[in-house]
């Protein structure tokens, strides 16, 4: 639930911000669960990174989403679909 409301409330926050050609900032937000690796990497410029399937489904779930919204994977859905303080739309099969 913590990376979904993240994500609403960065939605939130891009369409307050107005882009230097004078739209409004747009953002798409994806989230799925699963385990995920992490570490530091590099040593000149260190990075904290997160690794594995669960990254790059989310990952997916923001590419093929729709700007303003959030797209959250079945597996997701699964889990935080009784929480009555979302209210979620059904897409339909998207091909991620």
């Amino acid at each position: 639930c913590a990376a979904i409301k993240f994500g609403i409330h960065a939605l939130e926050a891009a369409s307050k911000h107005v882009m230097p050609n004078g739209e409004i900032c747009q953002i798409r937000v994806g989230v799925h669960t699963g385990d995920v690796a992490s570490g530091v990497v590099g040593s000149r410029m260190p990075r904290y990174c997160l690794f594995g399937d669960t990254v790059n489904t989310a990952s997916r779930m923001e590419s093929t989403s729709v700007c303003g919204r959030v797209q959250i994977s079945e597996d997701t859905y699964v889990l935080v679909a009784d929480d009555v303080s979302f209210s979620w739309k059904e897409r339909g099969r998207v091909d991620v």
